[in-house]
């Protein structure tokens, strides 16, 4: 399948089937994101396996607080029944917790900054397009209580929580969120040519029309 292909059919989804992931599907998303490229091939990756009902459990313990009704309107599985809470979890079978260790990262010799969440972050798009490919639907969590987090599931002082990536199959009565799927600008309207002045023209490609939404993240 043609990368743009697995980039396209890859939608965030918010409600799963209750099915395990089968373990040969979850070693090829692990094997994606370890041949992912890391700065100096330093791989500061640490990732946790999270798919026991107890272990999601504590998942779910870590990403319910608040209520925002924008949120209900993604995924009616976010509300609670007494509606004072939202529940960022969508019943995923397998949850990767996707951190970075500290002490094992590359260092920029002029600012001091660290590669690790920039690391982390392209191991983890490496395996949701893994899983993608694979027939797996992810949805990318950075929305959580991460002091909590660390607590429950006992996560080193070295290691800095990056995010989570929630993956499983679909649920039979899953549909995308038309407000958020299938949209994009332009290629004009983010890329540009050799300055910032002069938007890049792609031959290649015919341009979208212009589209309005609004962009709502975890």
């Amino acid at each position: 399948m043609d990368f743009r292909d697995i980039s396209k059919m890859r939608v965030t989804v918010r409600k799963f089937d209750q099915r395990q992931v089968e373990k040969e599907k979850v070693d090829l998303i692990l094997e994606a994101g370890r041949w992912s490229p890391t700065a100096v091939d330093f791989q500061p990756q640490r990732i946790l396996v999270l798919n026991t009902v107890e272990s999601l459990g504590k998942v779910r313990q870590f990403c319910t607080f608040g209520y925002d009704r924008k949120y209900v309107e993604l995924a009616e599985e976010c509300d609670t029944a007494d509606h004072k809470h939202n529940v960022y979890y969508y019943g995923s079978p397998l949850v990767f917790l996707i951190c970075w260790d500290k002490t094992a990262c590359w260092t920029h010799p002029q600012n001091g900054q660290s590669s690790g969440s920039t690391d982390a972050t392209i191991v983890t798009t490496h395996m949701m397009l893994e899983a993608a490919s694979l027939g797996l639907g992810t949805v990318w969590i950075s929305y959580f209580d991460h002091a909590k987090a660390r607590e429950l599931l006992n996560i080193p002082e070295n290691f800095e929580i990056n995010g989570m990536l929630y993956v499983g199959y679909p649920a039979s009565d899953f549909k995308p969120n038309p407000k958020m799927s299938g949209k994009r600008y332009p290629i004009a309207r983010t890329c540009f040519d050799n300055c910032f002045e002069t938007p890049y023209r792609t031959d290649f490609f015919e341009e979208a029309a212009e589209v309005k939404f609004e962009t709502q993240e975890d």
